[in-house]
């Protein structure tokens, strides 16, 4: 990447964060959770095709306090919904299953994440189903997987990409100006509602948006 692109890179990973530490206000909005993952995997594929092709290249990359937290804190929205639907069928071998909270995946060790992030999501999608009166989506599920991902890399596990359609683009350019398209045309227009009803959290966006030269 040259200064341009890392440039527009920082600009992209600081609005994910912004986006993450609010997601308790967008994950029930379906286009807008679906917006994010593609974004989310866009941001994947650039930082790996980087490594592969520029393997000496000083990248910028997620801070990993700020992944985990968002980890976290979607990990628990999921696990909630979930041990509702145990309690309405009265199911306490789910409830213990997915039973987590956000303090203990902030605490416990790097390595120890994926082990009890993972049961949560297996529940989550072992039981899709059953929870559309709960607002539980297959987009909840893969947004949670996503960040996730992100977090093993930063710990030096390896990422996975759900979406091949990105998989396929191996131009660094091209990548950039499809983060970029979707910036612009989608998630800032997704973003004017929060204009009106939750102006420090479109502040936050609108901040993490100025590309730093």
């Amino acid at each position: 990447m040259d200064a341009k692109q890392n440039n527009h890179l920082r600009m992209f990973i600081n609005t994910q964060t912004a986006m993450d530490n609010h997601s308790v206000k967008w994950n029930a909005i379906p286009v807008f959770l679906a917006r994010k993952n593609e974004f989310d995997e866009i941001i994947q594929r650039i930082v790996a095709q980087n490594e592969k092709t520029n393997p000496a290249s000083v990248a910028v990359t997620e801070n990993k306090a700020d992944v985990r937290r968002g980890v976290a804190g979607k990990t628990v929205i999921i696990s909630g919904i979930l041990q509702a639907y145990a309690a309405m069928n009265d199911d306490p071998v789910l409830a213990d299953k997915v039973k987590i909270t956000a303090s203990e995946l902030r605490n416990c060790r790097e390595t120890e994440v994926e082990t009890m992030v993972t049961p949560v999501i297996a529940e989550a999608r072992n039981n899709l189903a059953n929870l559309t009166d709960y607002m539980l989506t297959e987009d909840m599920i893969v947004e949670v997987e996503t960040s996730l991902d992100n977090f093993k890399a930063l710990i030096g596990k390896p990422r996975t990409i759900r979406n091949q359609a990105f998989a396929a683009k191996t131009v660094l350019g091209d990548l950039f100006d499809e983060a970029n398209n979707l910036l612009n045309n989608q998630l800032d227009k997704l973003m004017i509602r929060f204009q009106f009803t939750d102006q420090d959290f479109y502040e936050e966006y609108t901040r993490a948006r100025v590309i730093v030269d």
